[in-house]
């Protein structure tokens, strides 16, 4: 049996044990994550084989990606049962008082359920990259508009994180034909890895926007761990992740930075990286103007 249809059988049985609630919250991420190995094994294994030899390449796409859509939005909806009925748990009105380790399982089964909730809209994401069904709804927007949205939901990991963030977002920017919700996730991703890869207390990541000819630059700087040439080379692959004890010391999927690509290319910009280990890693974003 192939990676994939390994992956598929497993998705199929944890979507039926959603349907009869069989689901086991504590067990939830090691089986989410088991699925994800198997993903990047079969995207290797594509990777590997000759096109004339996949058939009718759209087909097969078109087949994967309905699957994997199906499968999301099966999880998705048992997932946010099982977030809602924690959080209604730790009312103490709700279940009255619980000893320290039913607080503590409790937490376990709160932290596990938003970890997933976040891996399975990445994965909701990567799935319409690949298959190029990414809906994206233009329209005319400022870019300082799209700057405070994703200044408002950033702020917060900086605070938990002890790092600091900073926008520099001058007037007279280029007006934009974009999608804004799409920028602003873009935008997250890349900011929350700055964040995340940064010494607690001195970590520090910069936004900064400016135009040139009627091109939006924004750029994205960190004062983090940095990547090698050999790890630059790797960057947006699918699952890749850093063997450093910085990336290591959060749970991640290796998703954030493709989504980002694929969105911006999505979007017809570009982006443009460097880094130096120790110093950190800038992220220079290209979006044209509206002529």
């Amino acid at each position: 049996m192939s990676a994939l249809e390994q992956a598929k059988t497993e998705l199929t049985q944890l979507i039926e044990a959603a349907k009869t609630g069989a689901i086991i919250p504590i067990r939830l991420p090691g089986q989410l994550e088991a699925i994800q190995e198997l993903l990047q094994k079969a995207a290797d294994e594509q990777a590997s084989v000759k096109p004339a030899l996949l058939g009718d390449a759209g087909t097969v796409r078109h087949e994967n990606a309905e699957f994997f859509k199906t499968a999301i939005h099966e999880l998705r909806t048992p997932m946010t049962s099982i977030r809602g009925y924690a959080d209604m748990l730790s009312n103490p009105g709700m279940a009255g008082a619980m000893n320290e380790m039913q607080t503590q399982l409790l937490q376990v089964i709160r932290t596990n359920s938003k970890r997933m909730e976040s891996l399975l809209t990445d994965m909701s994401f990567v799935n319409k990259i690949r298959a190029e069904i990414l809906n994206v709804n233009l329209k005319m927007d400022m870019f300082k508009n799209i700057a405070m949205m994703v200044q408002k939901k950033v702020e917060p990991l900086a605070e938990e994180l002890k790092r600091q963030v900073e926008f520099d977002i001058p007037s007279g920017l280029p007006i934009l034909n974009t999608d804004g919700d799409l920028l602003s996730h873009a935008l997250i991703k890349l900011i929350e890895n700055g964040l995340r890869y940064s010494a607690e207390g001195e970590g520090k990541v910069t936004i900064r926007a400016e135009g040139k000819d009627n091109y939006l630059m924004v750029t994205i700087e960190d004062n983090g761990i940095g990547m090698t040439p050999e790890e630059m080379a790797k960057l947006g692959t699918l699952f890749f992740r850093s063997d450093h004890d910085a990336v290591r010391a959060f749970k991640g999927s290796g998703l954030g930075v493709p989504i980002a690509y694929g969105i911006i290319a999505g979007l017809g910009g570009t982006i443009e990286v460097s880094s130096e280990v120790g110093k950190g890693t800038k992220f220079i974003l290209s979006l044209k103007g509206m002529s």
